[in-house]
């Protein structure tokens, strides 16, 4: 996912000052890098985000989320 598909979706979900906080640790990390925009916007509208969120909180039930989708082996019991 591009950065400015990132910022469209922190946006279109209401989460901004996420993102601005979180911009850096985006990048540096490449946590959203091999995602689908889909999937952020899946997380989104399956998550609530409190706004005093920190970036590890964010990152670990972003994984987790991503897991429980595909699987531990890489599978989607869902599709």
């Amino acid at each position: 996912m591009t950065e400015q598909q990132m910022e469209d979706l922190f946006h279109f979900y209401g989460h901004e000052d996420l993102y601005r906080r979180f911009k850096i640790p985006l990048y540096v990390t490449g946590l959203l890098d091999d995602s689908e925009a889909e999937h952020l916007e899946d997380f989104f509208d399956h998550f609530t985000l409190d706004c005093s969120i920190l970036f590890d909180e964010f990152r670990f039930w972003y994984r987790y989320f991503e897991v429980s989708k595909k699987g531990m082996d890489g599978t989607s019991p869902y599709y």
